[in-house]
């Protein structure tokens, strides 16, 4: 069962703690100062400046408690102790309440273990207290001591003054403390349920996109289809069947209309996770776009110097290949190649094939783990693949082959060779 919400002073007690300490310290100063009025005169005669050094003390202890619940309990019982020995005996609401504290934010266990030293140092100041007789005086004037009568009595009757309010401050901070553990478990939860219901709806969002893309796919395969074979009709029969010809590239603009505006319906139904200037709506990167990814490392840390000979293809998806390429060797120097001074990316374009070769200069026994890179180069990082092995599944797609390993010397090198067609230019 929950247990029921605090009310208006509970929640401004909550918000406000040094306002608690402030009515705590105030209560237990006025009652101090109040029992070493009435007892500095005789027959009590307590010593003024013991009372104020205790009274000093305690209100550092209220100070302080909730920083240092169990170091500021112990003093607490020490200073009632003391109390006992000469004083007013107001120094038990400090220890009352910091009883209370160690329940409230410590566990269970300690809670009752700092009770049971409170249940021992109250039987101590029992008896104390009944050592300093009927006059109240100071146990250190032997001389002037009154022997009770019955002092087992008396000594029983002082330990049940002292016990009951440590064991009512004991469960009651016992049960604070259980609430408060309570709440901040129910407020994990809630946290928990909220990233749980974010993936979740990341989850959705990204299985609708992959649904989305595959009716794409299949639109797009399928009017194409009919478009190509619709055009190849058409150039067949445009010398002999002139009329027939044109009324065919009719339907291939309406069939490329229907698919354009099918296209559009599909997009429409994209869930937008995101601003459509953010990164995941940018155009693909390609070849052209290498000087400014050398660029990003650059500023990331990494000395790097990047040289292109030749004519780039044309082909968006082959520059797409030697972007990401030239993308993951980098990240690989980025995050491994530790004291590395220079860094060179050499991409050659020829009439048949496009080498990328990466290599550094790190010592062999320098390279490391990403775990000392700043933030910002670990951000670079993060935005790359599965490194070597995503270098070699897109260099497969091209027949080509890709090496990686320490170069002579010192330094790592990764070069791959990518085979194509003249004609893609």
């Amino acid at each position: 069962m929950a247990p029921p919400p605090p009310g208006f002073v509970g929640r401004l007690l909550r918000r406000l703690p040094w306002l608690t300490d402030a009515i705590v310290g105030t209560v237990y100063g006025c009652v101090a100062v109040l029992l070493a009025t009435i007892s500095a005169y005789p027959p009590l005669r307590t010593p003024l400046w013991f009372t104020l050094a205790l009274l000093a003390g305690g209100i550092v202890v209220v100070t302080l408690r909730r920083r240092y619940p169990v170091p500021t309990f112990i003093a607490a019982l020490a200073l009632f102790v003391l109390s006992a020995l000469a004083g007013t005996g107001a120094e038990s609401i400090v220890a009352v309440v910091t009883i209370f504290t160690v329940g409230a934010l410590r566990s269970t266990a300690v809670a009752w273990a700092g009770f049971a030293l409170a249940t021992g140092v109250g039987c101590l100041a029992a008896v104390i207290l009944v050592l300093r007789g009927r006059d109240g005086l100071p146990l250190w004037e032997p001389t002037q001591l009154a022997v009770t009568a019955d002092p087992v009595n008396d000594w029983f009757n002082a330990a049940i003054l002292i016990l009951v309010p440590f064991l009512v401050a004991a469960l009651m901070g016992v049960n604070a403390g259980q609430r408060r553990r309570y709440v901040d478990t129910l407020v994990d939860r809630a946290a928990q349920l909220e990233r749980e219901r974010d993936q979740q709806a990341e989850i959705a969002s990204a299985a609708e996109r992959e649904r989305i893309s595959r009716e794409m796919h299949d639109v797009m395969a399928h009017s194409v289809s009919v478009m190509v074979a619709l055009s190849e009709g058409a150039r067949a029969t445009v010398t002999e069947r002139p009329a027939e010809s044109s009324e065919v590239m009719s339907r291939v603009a309406e069939t490329g209309r229907r698919t354009l505006a099918e296209l559009r319906r599909l997009l429409g139904a994209v869930p937008e996770a995101a601003d459509s200037t953010s990164p995941a709506h940018s155009p693909q990167p390609d070849a052209s776009h290498v000087p400014d990814l050398a660029a990003d490392f650059r500023h990331a840390g990494l000395p790097v110097e990047l040289t292109v000979e030749g004519t780039p293809a044309a082909d968006p998806a082959l520059g797409l290949t030697v972007f990401r390429i030239v993308q993951e060797a980098l990240t690989n120097a980025l995050r491994h190649a530790e004291g590395a001074t220079e860094v060179t990316a050499t991409i050659t374009w020829s009439s048949e094939d496009v080498t990328i070769v990466v290599l550094d200069d790190a010592p062999h026994s320098a390279r490391t783990s990403p775990a000392g890179a700043s933030a910002e180069a670990r951000q670079t990082a993060a935005t790359t693949g599965r490194g070597l092995v995503g270098i070699r599944e897109r260099v497969a797609l091209y027949g080509g082959s890709v090496e990686s390993g320490p170069a002579e010397g010192r330094g790592w090198r990764v070069a791959a060779r990518l085979r194509w067609a003249e004609e893609q230019r």
